[in-house]
């Protein structure tokens, strides 16, 4: 008798539903993904455990009847082709028809529909794959599917999701691609009975933005419109100083398709350099529409992924539409620089009016070797210039010195705070306490670690919906003009920024903070500076008493002597 055999239907579903559902933000996607297809005006997503628990998606679309809603979780069963050749037409999302099997394969999965014109709909319930028959019951039109305990019978699986605030953090940063995807459309999305965020589905991508990423972001969007060679590319960019520390900032869309493409992606990105910093990542949401020939979405089962047939050219042609536009930003902006700033001396207090960076146990630069001349030459520099709004030009009697402002900056007040001791981050009640209202984002990250915030010096507390009280800041980080909410903005978009880079656990030694506080108060990179500026800066280089570099091991400045000058030259001295 031979040893190979056909696997029976179910356990071939739950093996194929590992392609297709990884965690409850791949369940959320396949399900959006139907409801925009039945040409749902109003999608309404709702979670328990961030999805682990329950996830449920309500919509307004066509509906099913009877017989669809049998046929709809059977692998391979679709509406949306019928012939390979349909595929080149793009008109949909789905195609496969094998979303709706491996989710139910893998969870306890109730579904209910009714049809246009229909008086009622039918429910039926799926246990792992095994349906019960359908029965009749009251709903509008439309379709809710709710999916509940999920890797309930594949234990392996269930063991490598992650935190509900994480997954949470992943449906929401699903769900915000299609809600800027698709404007027309209201999307709602609830997580434990509180409305995280709304869309109106008036077609407005900038009240979007708004919604999501705030008011700051929204400000400063700029429209991108490109049309040639057979390609469109639409939609709108920041500028290159609006920034984060993740690409949660980016949707690109193809042919209304939210797809990842790392070519497409990384010829945006190169668009905005070098004025984008290291591991910061400009906002973009992107609509690139080609002929349908010639895509292919059956690259993967998550439909993710595409096939162009001419990649390389369309990656230029983006990068093409927000260089233009980016450079009519520049030139328009030139003569707006503010220069009225001024470099404050280390025994001035913190301000909270830049961006804050918070030391975790990540990989470190290492310092240059030790320069025996380099500490005492710092009182004889003089600044010549500022290079790319980020590094100091200065001149010494041993040659030219090349300084990054930030990174010295920052040792200045490194060893400051050293200086002052344990408590340059005690707690420091405010005379007024304010409310912050969390972005969707956000609102995770900081359920997520509202014990950090206490040890850090936080005190707040949480007052309905996504809405924090905040009643004492660290007594260093506190702001002069009552933008307060930048703090805890920055410290959450910087945990998420850990996320991103899987970086390890935070461990908030008394180093640690000091670091922190000095990374938030030194002056950051493309910040104008006068020389007089620049002279004080350097001037406070000469006090500290290691000028090597920062509190993360980066270098603070570089040398270049005059016999390496006149090597270079060809000359003998």
């Amino acid at each position: 008798m031979g040893r190979i055999h056909i696997l029976d239907a179910l356990v071939a579903d739950q093996i194929a539903a590992g392609e297709v559902v990884e965690r409850p933000a791949s369940v959320a996607k396949e399900l959006v993904e139907n409801a925009l297809d039945a040409e749902a005006q109003h999608i309404d997503v709702t979670l328990a455990e961030g999805g682990r628990q329950f996830l449920a998606v309500r919509d307004d679309g066509h509906g099913m009847d009877r017989e669809d809603l049998v046929l709809c979780v059977k692998r391979h069963a679709t509406s949306k082709i019928e012939r390979l050749e349909d595929l080149a037409q793009g008109t949909t999302l789905g195609f496969r028809g094998e979303a709706l099997a491996a989710i139910s394969a893998v969870s306890r999965m109730r579904m209910a529909s009714c049809p246009r014109g229909s008086a009622y709909g039918y429910q039926v319930q799926i246990t792992g794959g095994i349906p019960l028959e359908p029965q009749p019951c009251a709903m509008d039109q439309g379709t809710e599917i709710v999916v509940e305990d999920l890797f309930f019978n594949i234990p392996a699986r269930l063991k490598a999701l992650k935190s509900p605030t994480a997954e949470l953090g992943a449906v929401q940063n699903t769900l915000q691609h299609y809600a800027i995807g698709y404007p027309e459309v209201a999307f709602k999305l609830t997580s434990e009975q509180t409305v995280l965020w709304q869309t109106s589905g008036q077609g407005r991508i900038d009240e979007i933005v708004l919604q999501l990423f705030g008011r700051e972001v929204a400000s400063d969007m700029l429209e991108v419109s490109w049309s040639g060679h057979g390609v469109t590319v639409t939609g709108f960019v920041c500028p290159a100083g609006r920034h984060r520390g993740t690409r949660q900032g980016q949707s690109l869309f193809i042919n209304r398709r939210w797809v990842t493409n790392w070519v497409l992606r990384n010829a945006v990105e190169e668009a905005f350099r070098p004025n984008v910093p290291d591991r910061r990542y400009p906002y973009f949401w992107l609509w690139v529409t080609v002929d349908g020939a010639e895509v292919d979405p059956n690259a993967h089962p998550t439909k993710a992924e595409v096939r162009l047939d001419h990649e390389r050219m369309i990656a230029g042609y983006l990068y093409r539409a927000v260089t233009e536009v980016l450079t009519r930003y520049s030139s328009s902006s030139a003569l707006r620089v503010n220069s009225s700033w001024e470099v404050p001396v280390a025994s001035e207090e913190v301000h909270a009016n830049e961006q804050l960076m918070l030391v975790w146990d990540r990989p470190r630069h290492e310092a240059p070797e030790p320069d025996p001349i380099l500490h005492e030459e710092y009182q004889a520099l003089v600044p010549l210039a500022q290079w790319q709004a980020k590094y100091i030009i200065a001149q010494g009697p041993l040659g030219l010195y090349l300084i990054d402002q930030h990174a010295a900056h920052e040792r200045v007040y490194y060893e400051e705070f050293r200086k002052k001791g344990r408590d340059i981050l005690v707690s420091q009640p405010l005379l007024i306490p304010y409310t912050y209202t969390c972005l969707p984002a956000e609102w995770a990250k900081w359920q997520e670690n509202r014990a950090l915030f206490a040890e850090m010096g936080f005190e707040v507390e949480e007052v309905g919906g996504t809405t924090l009280l905040v009643r004492a800041l660290p007594q260093g980080l506190t702001a002069p003009h009552g933008d307060n909410g930048g703090i805890i903005r920055t410290v959450l978009e910087s945990l998420t920024e850990q996320d991103a880079h899987q970086g390890h656990p935070i461990f908030w030694t008394q180093e640690a903070k000091y670091a922190m506080a000095a990374c938030k108060a030194a002056v950051k990179a493309y910040r104008p500076l006068t020389l007089e500026e620049m002279q004080t800066l350097l001037n406070l280089m000469a006090r500290v008493e290691d000028p090597r570099g920062c509190p993360h091991g980066r270098p603070t400045t570089l040398h270049l002597s005059m016999e390496e000058v006149d090597r270079r030259f060809g000359r003998r001295g």
